[in-house]
């Protein structure tokens, strides 16, 4: 019966990581499905979807992460996924709207933005941040999330939330569609 498994690896950032972890999926016969790779300060963090059509490759997927495992600069996971627990056969989410926020860098920014969405029962699918320096030297804080409005939500309090909070934070918040 095919298995899904979530393989999370975090790093020093160095080269070769996406290819020995690739390695493992591939040689162990599993099929690397989707993804997603970033650098986060000085380490690699990697969050893979791959599907085993049977016991016997999710066996040896099993056994080729923890091989992995060994490498005393990589931290890697194996997590399987419940086709019969909450979600089974759900659809992935797409997203139809791109949130930025932008501002000066202060405590709580992800926390209040993703409390806002959620009471409105918005779902993030992807959210990105990171901290660069301006021209002066004052640290800024950027934020991208992909979202789900449902489209029983009306626009117009989404704008009104949006602006309240931008406002609140004092922080350039931006809603496009996609």
């Amino acid at each position: 019966m095919k298995q899904e498994f979530i393989i999370s690896a975090v790093g020093l950032n160095r080269a070769g990581i996406v290819a020995r972890v690739s390695r493992a999926i591939y040689e162990s016969g599993a099929n690397f499905e989707d993804s997603s790779m970033t650098l986060l300060g000085s380490h690699f963090a990697l969050m893979i979807l791959a599907t085993a059509p049977d016991d016997k490759v999710a066996d040896a997927l099993n056994r080729a992460c923890r091989q992995l495992k060994g490498d005393k600069d990589l931290e890697i996971n194996l997590f399987p996924v419940d086709f019969k627990g909450h979600g089974a056969g759900q659809e992935a989410a797409v997203p139809n709207y791109e949130i930025r926020v932008k501002g000066a860098d202060r405590m709580g920014i992800v926390y209040r933005t993703t409390q806002m969405l959620a009471s409105l029962g918005i779902n993030i699918v992807e959210l990105e941040t990171k901290v660069a320096e301006a021209k002066d030297g004052t640290p800024v804080f950027s934020m991208r999330t992909a979202v789900v409005v449902p489209e029983t939500l009306d626009g117009e309090t989404l704008r009104k939330d949006i602006k309240l909070l931008a406002e609140d934070n004092r922080e350039t918040i931006s809603l496009t569609r996609i």
